[in-house]
């Protein structure tokens, strides 16, 4: 008995670490999420729960996904995968490292980690995973200019997501903005925008730093398109502001080509030059 009592705590530590980490990671909250998943890694550690290490080290994967570091997201999951006896833990670590070959380039190995993922997801009758692994799939695709295929596993991920007995707001809400974003990219930018605002509307309530600068990002490229350019610099600024206050590396860059390519269309060329200027550093 005092055995139990004293593993008892430690455990709900771990837990309770673990959900503030995930929490802090749907706000965009990198820092505070990346100190949370370290001092989970550390209560596994001392509770000897090897499965609960693979679990830590894939959320601290996540936070490396989420930063940009992609090689470092990729150490040792292959590792979790090969050792791990539990079917979530061998999905996230599977998912994790196929959104990490994606990123480096990587797309062929990329979409044999996310065929793993969705055949584990299956196998655990998880809406929640089976509906991440479509998304992933999609991106995958996307990146390679499948845009039906893509659009195809962003729809099927949020008819999973429609089933859930509770709704995932976050997720419906990233689904919507890669639906409107892949409908941009097959030149159907009115249709697209609306999922996007939409999804913009959800981020904002749940306060996403990340996706409200995603949102933003690509409702300019939209509102480019159509040539509604105020619209689309306003939106652009207000992404480039909160990339920059975040960190958000790729988005600056993306923002800096937007709204060179903005006040090109509008003839400002101090402006245009300012943009590129900083794009080219």
């Amino acid at each position: 008995m005092a055995m139990g009592q004293n593993r008892r705590p430690a455990s709900q530590s771990f837990s309770r670490l673990t959900s503030s980490g995930c929490a802090a990671l749907r706000k965009g909250d990198l820092d505070l999420a990346l100190t949370l998943f370290e001092q989970s890694l550390s209560r596994a550690r001392q509770d000897g729960q090897e499965e609960n290490v693979n679990k830590a080290l894939s959320n601290l994967s996540t936070c490396h996904i989420e930063l940009g570091e992609y090689e470092k997201a990729a150490e040792g999951l292959r590792e979790i995968i090969l050792r791990s006896s539990d079917d979530e833990t061998i999905c996230g670590a599977s998912y994790n490292l196929s959104i990490s070959l994606r990123r480096m380039g990587k797309h062929p190995k990329a979409f044999v980690y996310a065929r793993k993922a969705f055949e584990k997801s299956r196998a655990l009758g998880n809406l929640n995973w089976m509906a991440r692994c479509h998304n992933l799939m999609g991106n995958i695709y996307l990146v390679q200019s499948h845009l039906d295929k893509s659009l195809q596993e962003y729809r099927k991920a949020l008819e999973l997501r429609l089933k859930e007995p509770e709704m995932n707001r976050f997720s419906v809400a990233i689904l919507e903005d890669n639906i409107g974003y892949c409908l941009m990219l097959q030149g159907k930018y009115a249709e697209g925008i609306v999922h996007v605002r939409e999804s913009l509307g959800i981020v904002t309530e749940l306060d996403s730093k990340k996706c409200i600068c995603e949102c933003a990002h690509d409702l300019s490229f939209g509102y480019m398109q159509l040539r509604k350019l105020d619209k689309a610099e306003s939106f652009g600024k207000k992404a480039l502001a909160l990339a920059e206050s975040e960190g958000y590396k790729e988005i600056i860059k993306n923002c800096y080509y937007l709204l060179g390519e903005i006040n090109y269309l509008n003839g400002n060329e101090e402006q245009r030059d300012y943009y590129f200027y900083q794009l080219q550093n």
